[in-house]
């Protein structure tokens, strides 16, 4: 018999909002030294499938979805970035993610119900490890994320509230369907640290304030409200001590305001990351991971599944401007060891624009940040401010690349 896989709300999230202006599909590209193997790379699917089983699932349901063991054998496409299949799922095998090579280079996405950025990290990772022979410890943890933080009991540390971000209206942007823009840009990672003047900061606390600067260069001085309000995704794994293969993110939305102009931006910088660290203390992740888990419940659990996609369709239709206008995420420092390191010469994250029209995502890969930004605004200035911005702060990023980005999708009859 084959496996079944409960998923949490997290999980089945991506899942119902699957063909809906909230799905997305988390992308990495990795650029090998040398041309890449076919051969190997299989193989090291292979084994890391094993590692990570929840990748070795396709999709069931049975009054709600799961995960469930796929016997079929998994697909590779040989083709560019530009050209690969728009569509996965069906089209491979069952597998709720894909995986492309060219040439030199490796590109893998995922749907978002098998897990979040750092689960898809993880399997990618064991991947290239494996790509060259380098052993990577695996802890088999198939724990739900956000309900094994639940407590009713815990009410959490008081936080301010954050005010609301400017209305979408007042940023004029191009409805393109899967379709963005997207800038890649690099930087020195200590450049990025330096600005805040804090030996322990984060790009967390430093791009989402100089982004919002940028932004507010481009909002109407008449209008009323000229707030910027970003949602930092926070992983509730290292805070709160924490392992689980399944989605185990929440965010924290902080908004750039008036008063924030007159201020030295180390200062500025210093706000968000007290934010920050107020909202990854263990008591207030516990209390949002209820809050979420009890939100996200009631309507993932409406029956039948009609009635639930035509009420979620109105929500997300809502939540998409009116939540946050962009997204920071961070994956992080790449710990793929020297061996693995010494293979690869390029890496780069990014994710599609879920909530609001911009989305920003950065990784340090080996003391560079690479930072991904996908938008649809109509004005392209706002990337060449927020540029300017960050080099009269002392952060010199270089444009690696500007093009036309799509973002693959889950399709499957099933869903």
């Amino acid at each position: 018999m084959k496996k079944r896989y409960q998923l949490g709300v997290m999980d089945l999230y991506p899942i119902v909002v699957n063909k809906t202006c909230m799905e997305n599909s988390p992308f990495l590209k990795v650029q090998f030294v040398d041309k890449v193997d076919v051969a190997r790379l299989y193989d090291a699917v292979k084994c890391a499938l094993k590692d990570h089983p929840l990748f070795a699932c396709t999709i069931g349901y049975d009054k709600q979805y799961y995960l469930e063991e796929n016997d079929k054998e998994f697909r590779f496409f040989n083709v560019n970035e530009e050209n690969r299949p728009m569509e996965y799922g069906d089209a491979t095998n069952g597998f709720l993610w894909q995986l492309c090579y060219d040439d030199d280079y490796v590109v893998f996405e995922w749907c978002h119900a098998i897990s979040d950025g750092r689960g898809g990290y993880e399997f990618f990772a064991s991947i290239l490890s494996y790509y060259f022979h380098v052993e990577r410890p695996v802890e088999l943890n198939l724990a739900l994320g956000l309900e094994s933080l639940y407590d009713k009991k815990e009410k959490g540390i008081p936080q301010k509230k954050q005010a609301n971000g400017f209305k979408a209206k007042n940023m004029p942007y191009m409805k393109r369907g899967y379709k963005t823009d997207c800038h890649i840009l690099k930087v020195p990672m200590k450049e990025v640290l330096s600005v805040s003047k804090k030996n322990d900061s984060s790009p967390a606390a430093v791009l989402p304030p100089l982004f919002a600067m940028a932004m507010r260069k481009h909002l109407s001085k008449r209008i009323k409200n000229r707030n910027v309000c970003c949602n930092v995704i926070i992983d509730c794994r290292t805070p709160m001590k924490f392992k689980t293969m399944h989605n185990c993110v929440l965010s924290k939305k902080i908004t750039y305001i008036d008063k924030y102009d007159e201020l030295d931006f180390s200062l500025v910088s210093t706000i968000y990351r007290s934010l920050i660290d107020l909202a990854v203390q263990p008591e207030n992740i516990v209390r949002e991971a209820t809050n979420m888990v009890d939100t996200i419940r009631t309507l993932v659990s409406i029956k039948p599944k009609f009635l639930r996609n035509a009420l979620v369709d109105i929500v997300v239709r809502s939540m998409k401007h009116t939540d946050s206008n962009f997204v920071f995420t961070y994956l992080g420092k790449l710990d793929l060891g020297e061996e693995v390191m010494k293979g690869i010469c390029d890496f780069s994250f990014r994710s599609w624009t879920d909530f609001g029209e911009c989305n920003l995502a950065a990784v340090d890969f080996g003391g560079t940040l690479v930072l991904s930004i996908c938008e649809n605004f109509y004005n392209k200035e706002i990337i060449k401010d927020f540029i300017d911005i960050c080099n009269e702060k002392g952060i010199h990023f270089e444009i690696e690349r500007e093009y036309a980005y799509e973002q693959a999708n889950l399709r499957m009859e099933k869903l």
